[in-house]
């Protein structure tokens, strides 16, 4: 029969459809079951066909019943009578039955049930990152279908496909053999009809910088079960008009705070073509000056801000964090008020969290079959804020240059529009300026995008005429970059971030050096404790434990004494002592850092020789010098 030359009423005649049940050759009976629903797709009349088509099959099955006694294996001709909508026609099932009364078969010892209700393999995915196989599940319970992705490994073990019923699926331990082996039949028979598409578990850059993931053409999310509401969150919602146009009200403030988070939020993405490690972007104040409705803004460029979407908490597992920035990847991280960490956890807890944030990579961890996990790794731009500089005394240099800390201005930021309007407009209406900059980014191309960063970059380093690190200079650079992109083709209001504004907060290298921050600490410690030292051979001064003497601009400080200031500030002492040595900060012993002491009255003692202030600054004045001032 000729299914290309129905009518519209041809097409519901009852011959159409025996012509198909008639059809004991499986792979023909698929052909012209595909060839009908095309022509009922051209004549308007798919859903009928389906019904109808549906019904001859039922009529089929049970006259097979009939024929055939209970307990004898069904024909390997079967085919599904599910009805999923997303399917151009029926799966071949093998000797299963498969219909809107669940999945079953049938041995010489009777039924053999797989599963209460359909399910089916929707989708297979190749993971571009890892090779690895995921598989789409759609299942039906009650009136509406439902979807759900997961690594091909689960629908391989009894044992773990045990766990698909905590997404709804009926699964048991009795039933999951047998779920396993339906669904390996389903795939292996229908290989043709359930072709492979490539997924990424990651957001950003594939296909060497073509395509950006969730933007991507042809690439799918095979999205990761336990983060979805991260991942439902990052897409348009609501009215571009009137996110556009708080934004633009908002920018026309010229807020330093303002333009600072939605640069670091932008520039994320620039990260990866621009070959520049990740790092962090803080803003700090008192409570009340609106860092949290900041932060939300910045989040509104990509994804829904609300509670519990885009935004994480930093109370949450190392491993959790680990595994939301592998699945951002080159979107920006925000975890908002890290004081919480801070009280909870200490700051050495703050400082592993710099570490791990900007080094990209997450720790190695096995597994059950202890083999090792896939790496978690990301290079992006992470965005918080707390009520103090970021960076610590006590904080190791390498962490403490992979931070931009940006004070806020004392007064309230959201001012002229309140917090509560702000977020009740971009909680409502987001996700169209980040896409609408990677098509920017793509139409410009990343040569262009790496000029102007050099130029800021060049820039940078002549306002602050080289006293500044290095890789504090290169995440500004890229801020200003992600800046001027945004300005020029989404806002094009002229609102730039100014250079010599953010340039003067960036931090010397001194500043980012960890001796030099601990000789600074050290110096403030021994002046809180300088009731621990003789002073002017005066031993009635000291009030307690004798820790050493004070002589001139040097500190004498027991060897035991010093070891435990620096194990309190986080300090290696040898590492210390050998800086301070190269700098002349320290008298010492020929091949030691340092010298022996009498301290009163003691035997001599090996101490360490710290210069502490500078004798310089200070001058005696005769009585002659006096009358030669200039002023009275």
């Amino acid at each position: 029969m000729e299914y290309n030359n129905l009518t519209k009423d041809g097409i519901l005649d009852d011959a159409v459809f025996e012509d198909i049940i008639d059809e004991q050759d499986p792979v023909t009976r698929v052909d012209k079951i595909n060839a009908l629903l095309d022509r009922a797709k051209e004549l308007n009349k798919k859903d009928e066909v389906r019904r109808k088509l549906t019904a001859f099959q039922k009529l089929e099955r049970e006259a097979q019943k009939k024929e055939a006694p209970a307990k004898v294996v069904p024909s390997t001709d079967n085919i599904t009578a599910f009805d999923y909508p997303k399917t151009l026609s029926e799966y071949r099932c093998g000797c299963w039955i498969a219909n809107e009364n669940g999945v079953r078969t049938f041995n010489l010892f009777g039924e053999v049930l797989a599963c209460y209700h359909p399910i089916l393999i929707a989708d297979r995915f190749v993971n571009a990152e890892t090779g690895k196989e995921k598989v789409k599940l759609a299942f039906k319970k009650g009136a509406f279908w439902r979807e759900i992705t997961v690594d091909k490994a689960v629908i391989a073990s009894s044992t773990k496909i045990v766990g698909l019923a905590d997404y709804g699926v009926s699964v048991t331990s009795e039933t999951a053999k047998n779920l396993v082996r339906f669904l390996a039949d389903l795939e292996n028979l229908n290989i043709d009809l359930i072709e492979p598409k490539t997924s990424t578990s990651k957001f950003g850059w594939v296909r060497d910088f073509s395509e950006f993931i969730p933007y991507g053409a042809d690439i799918e999310f095979d999205s990761v079960t336990g983060f979805r509401d991260l991942v439902d969150a990052v897409k348009p919602n609501g009215s571009r008009e009137k996110w556009y146009d708080l934004v633009l009200k908002l920018r026309s403030w010229r807020k330093k705070e303002i333009a600072v988070y939605m640069a670091a939020s932008f520039g994320s993405v620039l990260l990866e073509p621009l070959k520049i490690l990740p790092f962090i972007v803080n803003l700090w104040a008192e409570t009340g000056k609106g860092k949290t409705v900041n932060l939300k803004v910045a989040a509104s460029i990509w994804a829904n801000p609300g509670e519990g979407k885009y935004i994480t908490d930093p109370t949450g597992t190392d491993t959790a964090r680990e595994v939301r920035n592998n699945i951002l990847n080159h979107l920006p991280t925000m975890i908002d008020d890290l004081s919480k960490m801070r009280d909870r956890y200490g700051y050495d807890a703050v400082s592993d969290f710099v570490y791990t944030q900007c080094g990209g990579k997450g720790k190695d961890r096995s597994n059950k079959e202890l083999t090792s996990r896939e790496p978690t790794k990301w290079r992006n731009i992470t965005l918080t804020n707390i009520e103090r500089p970021l960076s610590t005394e006590h904080m190791k240099g390498g962490a403490v240059n992979r931070i931009l800390d940006f004070e806020m201005e004392p007064t309230e930021l959201f001012k002229e529009i309140k917090g509560n309007a702000v977020c009740k407009v971009i909680d409502n209406n987001y996700g169209f300026a980040g896409k609408e900059f990677i098509q920017a980014v793509l139409g410009m191309g990343f040569e262009e995008v790496a000029r102007i960063q050099q130029e800021f970059y060049a820039q940078i380093e002549t306002l602050s005429a080289g006293r500044k690190e290095e890789k504090q200079v290169l995440p500004l650079s890229v801020l200003l970059t992600a800046d001027k992109i945004a300005t020029d083709i989404l806002f094009k209001d002229g609102v730039y971030m100014d250079p010599e504004e953010l340039v003067d907060q960036l931090k010397d290298r001194e500043d980012v050096s960890e001796y030099a921050r601990a000789y600074e600490w050290l110096k403030s410690e021994l002046a809180v404790q300088c009731n621990h030292f003789i002073k002017d051979d005066d031993i009635d001064y000291v009030n307690g434990e004798l820790w050493g003497q004070v002589e001139g601009e040097f500190t004498y400080i027991y060897k035991s004494a010093f070891d435990r200031l620096c194990e309190q500030g986080n300090i290696s002492p040898k590492g210390f002592l050998s800086w301070a040595n190269s700098r002349g900060l320290i008298e010492a012993t020929k091949g030691r850092f340092t010298k022996q002491k009498r301290i009163g009255g003691n035997p001599n003692q090996w101490c360490v020789c710290l210069k502490t202030s500078d004798e310089a600054e200070f001058m005696d004045v005769s009585d002659a010098d006096l009358k030669n001032l200039p002023f009275e």
